[in-house]
C-alpha cells in the first residue's frame, strides 16, 4: 500500500540588508506597532474584538494617520484581533520592535533577494540566506518579519507538495542514547562525545559567571544558553538528515522508540544520569526525523521501547546488559557479547517490520503509531502478537 502525506514547515530566512534598508525595515516595525497600539486602544475602549468590526471602526483613520499601505493596515488590524482572542480583560500593548506579518502582496521572493514593502516604499534587492531555498516555491500563508539581536529574519510558512510514501519490507532501527545520540541497525553511530565535552566546558564557564551575580553576567549567561541550544539543534538536524538519507537510499523505512515519558520513567536513576538526560532534546530529534521522513517519502514507525535494550536480536531471549555491552544468556544462541545499542537498534528494526507486515512477523510488540498518512494518523495502542 502507498500513502500520501502533506507537510507544513516554517522556514527561517535571514535578511542581509544594507544600512539604509535596515533603517527602513526598523522604521516599518515601529510605525506598524504604533498603529497596532492605536487600534488596540480603540478596540478595548469600545469593546470591539471581532476583526471585521475592528476593521470597519479603524481602517480609514489608521490609513490616514499612519504611513502604512492598505495591506499593512489590514495586517495590523488582524494582529490586534488575534491578540484579544486570548484575553479581552486586559488592553493589549505592542512593543515598538515587535514582529509584523507580511503576505504575498507586500512581500516577494526572487532568486537571491526579496522585495518587501516598507514605510519608505518597496525595497528591492535585499539579499537573504535560507538553508532550504528549494522549498520557497511552495509558500503558503504569511511570513513574520522579526528583529532579533540586531538581525532581521522572515519566518515563512510553506507547504511541501504531497510525497508518496511507499510500502517497504525492511526498517532501519534507531536507538537513542546519551553516550551515542543515535545508533542505527545498519551499523552507524552518531556520537555525543564532542557535544558532552562542549556542554561540560560551558557548564564550567556558567558556574564561574554565576558566582559574580552582576547584571552583565546574567546577560552573558542568557547568550551562552542560546548558543548551546542552537548547537544541539544543528546536531539533531544533521543526525536526522543522515538517517533519513540513508533509509531513502536503501529503500527502507525508519523505526524509532516512543520516548515520550522517558523523564518520568528515569526518576530512580542517579542525579548525573538525570542531568545528562534533561539536557538532550530527544523529542526534537524525533520530530526532525518525522518531518524529514514525510517530505522524503520515507515511512516511519514508532514502537514501544519496553525490553528493546534487554532482548537479543538473534534469538529474542531476554539477556543481560552491562553499560554498553549486551550478553545473551541463551546458551543455544550464536550471539555472545555485542554492542548493546546496536542490539537494541536491531530489535527496534524488527519491531518496525512487524508493525508493517504483521502477517509475516514472529515478533510480539506494542505498537503506538505509524506515520504514513496525511494526518499522521494514530493506529491505536493495540497489542499485536503473531
Amino acid at each position: 500500500m502507498n500513502y500520501i502525506c502533506n507537510m507544513k514547515l516554517t522556514l527561517k530566512i535571514k535578511l542581509l540588508p544594507n544600512d539604509a534598508q535596515f533603517k527602513s525595515l526598523k522604521n516599518t516595525l515601529i510605525e506598524a506597532n504604533s498603529a497596532c497600539d492605536y487600534i488596540s486602544e480603540v478596540s478595548f475602549k469600545k469593546r470591539i474584538f471581532n476583526q471585521f468590526k475592528i476593521h470597519k471602526e479603524t481602517y480609514h483613520i489608521v490609513k490616514e494617520s499612519f504611513n502604512l499601505s492598505a495591506q499593512m493596515v489590514v495586517r495590523c488590524i488582524s494582529k490586534v484581533a488575534d491578540s484579544y482572542k486570548i484575553d479581552k480583560k486586559v488592553k493589549r500593548e505592542f512593543k515598538p520592535l515587535g514582529g509584523i506579518a507580511y503576505d504575498s502582496r507586500i512581500l516577494t521572493y526572487l532568486k537571491d533577494t526579496v522585495s518587501i514593502w516598507t514605510v519608505d516604499g518597496r525595497l528591492k534587492g535585499i539579499k537573504f540566506i535560507c538553508h532550504n531555498k528549494n522549498y520557497l516555491p511552495y509558500i503558503k500563508g504569511e511570513a513574520d518579519l522579526i528583529l532579533n539581536k540586531g538581525k532581521f529574519y522572515l519566518f515563512q510558512t510553506v507547504e511541501i507538495p504531497d510525497e508518496e510514501i511507499k510500502d517497504v519490507e525492511e526498517f532501519i532501527g534507531v536507538d537513542f542514547g546519551l553516550t551515542d545520540i543515535a545508533v542505527t541497525s545498519d551499523g552507524k553511530k552518531h556520537s555525543a562525545e564532542w557535544l558532552n565535552k562542549y556542554r561540560e566546558k560551558k557548564q564550567r564557564i556558567r558556574s564561574s559567571i554565576q558566582s559574580k551575580g552582576t547584571k552583565s553576567s546574567k546577560r552573558l549567561l542568557k547568550r551562552l544558553s542560546g548558543r548551546e541550544k542552537t548547537t544541539a539543534t544543528i546536531i539533531n538536524h544533521t543526525i536526522a538528515k543522515s538517517i533519513v538519507s540513508s533509509a531513502k537510499e536503501q529503500e527502507k523505512g525508519i523505526s524509532i522508540e516512543d520516548l515520550t515519558n522517558i523523564r518520568f520513567t528515569s526518576k530512580n536513576r542517579n542525579k548525573t544520569f538525570r542531568t545528562k538526560l534533561g539536557k538532550w532534546n530527544f523529542s526534537q530529534l524525533r520530530s526532525f526525523l518525522t518531518y524529514k521522513c514525510m517530505i522524503n517519502g520515507v515511512k516511519i514507525a514508532i514502537v514501544n521501547p519496553r525490553y528493546t535494550s534487554q532482548t537479543c536480536y538473534c534469538c529474542k531471549h531476554i539477556g543481560k546488559r552491562t553499560n554498553k555491552v549486551f550478553e545473551c544468556t541463551n546458551t543455544n544462541c550464536k550471539v555472545e557479547k555485542i554492542d548493546a545499542d546496536y542490539n537494541a537498534s536491531m530489535i527496534i528494526s524488527l519491531l518496525g517490520a512487524s508493525v508493517n507486515k504483521p502477517e509475516s512477523s514472529t515478533m510480539f510488540c506494542s505498537l503506538h503509531y505509524i506515520v504514513s498518512s496525511k494526518a499522521n494518523s494514530y493506529l491505536g495502542n493495540g497489542i499485536y502478537s503473531y
